[in-house]
């Protein structure tokens, strides 16, 4: 059975008084949720924060939920909205990156016993200029971007969650991967990426 299909069929055992419906639903979700959160607000205490916002909405409105769209697509909308609302309110601050960066990307990312230490610093590297390339596009092709390719959304997909035309979300795509390129051709030519 497809994963649609089984969330669907949690969603009406949720509908029908079972919380331990919904405990799965935010099994499933939980992990993906906070990595697009954490990727979008690079903070780890706000992503848990707004991972755990994410599914209280969700709690609350899952009675009247109607499958119009997948049900990760529904939260992804959610989460999608609370990143927007974060960022409008950070907008005023000033904007520090989180201190320890290591210690996220140990929580995301299983160490491997027999990894090269040389080839983690590099690829650590690598991450950190990616992210910095990402950070550098305007906030719809981020959004566009993150979930398509950081989060495997379909373009249809995408559209719902951000509430744009297909063809809108293909084009900030299409812009976002030019800018990428043009930001990152430099670290290819160096044998950097």
């Amino acid at each position: 059975m497809d994963k649609l299909i089984d969330d669907e069929m949690l969603v009406a055992q949720f509908k029908s008084g079972s919380q331990k419906a919904f405990d799965e639903l935010m099994k499933r979700y939980e992990r993906k949720i906070f990595g697009y959160l954490l990727r979008s607000v690079r903070n780890y205490e706000d992503a848990e924060e707004l991972t755990l916002e994410v599914f209280f909405k969700a709690y609350r409105a899952l009675n009247t939920w109607k499958p119009k769209a997948k049900f990760s697509t529904w939260l992804y909308t959610i989460a999608s909205n609370l990143s927007i609302d974060y960022h409008r309110s950070k907008s005023r601050q000033p904007v520090y990156m989180y201190e320890d960066e290591e210690a996220i990307e140990k929580r995301l990312v299983a160490n491997d016993i027999s990894s090269n230490p040389e080839k983690n610093l590099e690829d650590k590297e690598r991450g950190r200029l990616i992210r910095e390339a990402v950070d550098e596009l305007s906030s719809k092709q981020k959004a566009v971007f993150m979930l398509s390719r950081y989060e495997g959304l379909q373009i249809k997909e995408v559209a719902k969650t951000l509430g744009m035309a297909e063809g809108t979300v293909k084009i900030h795509l299409h812009r976002a991967i030019k800018k990428l390129q043009t930001l990152l051709r430099p670290l290819w030519e160096n044998n950097e990426l």
